[in-house]
């Protein structure tokens, strides 16, 4: 894992983790269109882009052998760019499962299970954030729970 540091614009926290990793030198389908730093880029992605690469590759015959498409956005150079391998597709998972595979993980997920939201013993939990803790906190914070002054100095919050 390394760390985000090398963000062109600024405005990413330096703090994401990812994984680098070796890809195979193959050919790709390319689109690209101006980066616009809002949703239009979104909107192109979703509605233009992955349908257009999507029926390339049926036409190729290439449908059904989990197809990656990489995504890129550059504000320094203003593009965007979209590539989608033409071979090797099981390289570009770099062990990970197919989203094929990921998506059968959720077969007998519930809803909420799927939406990342849990119940435990501590409260619940979205994506992994105790709402039960955070509460607790914003309380202390507030001065409505918490140890009482004088018990601990009044140094805790």
């Amino acid at each position: 894992f390394i760390r985000g540091d090398e963000s062109d614009d600024g405005r990413h926290s330096k703090d994401i983790k990812y994984e680098a990793g070796n890809l195979p030198k193959v050919g790709a389908a390319v689109a690209q269109h101006p980066f616009t730093a809002g949703a239009w880029s979104a909107v192109l992605q979703s509605y233009k882009i992955i349908p257009k690469l999507k029926q390339y590759a049926k036409n190729r015959g290439d449908a059904g052998k989990g197809l990656v498409v990489i995504a890129t956005c550059s504000a320094k150079q203003k593009m965007c760019s979209y590539y989608m391998p033409l071979s090797k597709h099981d390289k570009f998972y770099m062990g990970r499962p197919t989203t094929e595979e990921y998506a059968k993980e959720f077969d007998g997920a519930s809803w909420l299970q799927r939406m990342g939201i849990e119940f435990g013993d501590a409260g619940f939990s979205v994506g992994g954030i105790n709402f039960g803790n955070v509460f607790r906190g914003i309380k202390r914070a507030v001065g409505l729970g918490g140890s009482k002054e004088g018990a601990s100095g009044g140094d805790e919050l």
